[in-house]
């Protein structure tokens, strides 16, 4: 299939990263522009900083999330914006990426989509990669903290295939709307972890693969900060079942799930 009859929309959901944005966006342009997917869009969940004003500056569209399904309330987090994203924007196929990327390309775009467009059983497209500081040098858990401490054990108990991959949390997929549309997702930052279990059942190893993205520099978040990041993670497993017994089921106001139908 062409790059022109095949839609993929990219979507960045952000929330006050006036900071750090900057490299996502010049990714976003360029993947516009050639040709790589056929729109860019950042999900705007309320920043009080300039992140809009620096979206805009850049020439990518800047969607407000609260204004998208606003009947559904307050946006709750990454996951939500993302449902709401997609409920807004049409497409064949999606990309969400996050928006504190240090060294990211276009070609990690152009990555992630290839298996959709090679291979038509593919629904699920994940990132692998190393994760680095600032120099390059990988960081002591390479996958993440939170991938390490609950994302790869709860991969695990869901079957362990799933916990061979590089980075089952990683926030940096492909996925065809036809797939996704029939699947609730999960809001906050539950929504990688019940993505990956539901893309899973659905479609099994067949339906999944993971492309090599080498290292990846985001940003270092301390300790204390991910906290609320592991706790949503488990919440997004609780609602489709699994669960760790160190923590047992884990509720979160942050993780419900959103449905298009």
């Amino acid at each position: 299939m062409s790059r022109s009859e095949f839609r993929v929309v990219l979507l960045v959901p952000a929330r006050n990263e006036s900071t750090v944005i900057a490299p996502t966006l010049r990714v976003m342009s360029d993947a516009v522009q050639r040709g790589v997917v056929s729109h860019a869009v950042v999900l705007d969940s309320g920043s009080t900083d300039d992140t809009a004003q620096i979206v805009r500056d850049a020439r990518i569209e800047c969607a407000h999330s609260f204004d998208i399904n606003a009947e559904q309330g307050v946006v709750l987090g990454k996951g939500d914006s993302l449902w709401r994203g997609v409920s807004a924007f049409k497409a064949d196929a999606y990309v969400f990426m996050d928006a504190d990327l240090g060294n990211v390309t276009v070609d990690h775009v152009e990555a992630l989509i290839a298996p959709l467009r090679q291979q038509s059983s593919v629904m699920f497209v994940k990132s692998g990669f190393v994760r680095v500081d600032e120099y390059g040098k990988p960081r002591d858990k390479a996958a993440g903290r939170v991938t390490e401490e609950v994302g790869r054990p709860l991969a695990a108990r869901e079957h362990p295939r799933l916990a061979e991959l590089s980075q089952p949390l990683s926030g940096q997929v492909a996925v065809r709307a036809r797939a996704l549309r029939e699947m609730s997702i999960a809001t906050g930052y539950g929504i990688e972890i019940a993505m990956l279990i539901d893309m899973w059942r659905v479609f099994g190893d067949s339906g999944l693969t993971e492309v090599d993205w080498g290292s990846l520099h985001n940003r270092w978040k301390p300790d204390d900060a991910l906290v609320e990041v592991r706790d949503q993670v488990l919440a997004g497993a609780t609602l489709r079942g699994v669960t760790l017994p160190e923590f047992g089921d884990v509720i979160n106001g942050f993780v419900v799930d959103r449905s298009f139908s």
